[in-house]
């Protein structure tokens, strides 16, 4: 049995340079994507103008912007965990 392929269900730009995310499998947070744009790139450049980095919209559960720049949402929660950016969703309640 294959595991679902992990989507970005919402996002949301807030300044300065972070994404109000949150993930098919129930966990959320708010990922600083200020190192990320900080890097050289032809990607990243576009991003560092806090306008067209409110651009981003989500094409398939993968947040991309107008330059076709997109963070894969595994990479995303990965690094959102290993920073402590990420919530995870509480345990269901069980009925007595």
């Amino acid at each position: 049995m294959t595991t679902p392929r992990l989507k970005v269900t919402a996002i949301r730009a807030i300044v300065p340079f972070k994404l109000v995310v949150s993930f098919s499998d129930g966990s959320f947070g708010t990922f600083d994507a200020s190192p990320m744009i900080g890097e050289r790139g032809e990607g990243t450049e576009a991003l560092r103008e806090r306008r067209y980095f409110g651009l981003v919209e989500l094409a398939n559960g993968v947040p991309t912007w107008p330059n076709y720049f997109h963070i894969s949402p595994d990479w995303l929660r990965e690094e959102m965990a290993n920073r402590g950016e990420l919530e995870l969703p509480l345990p269901a309640r069980r009925k007595r």
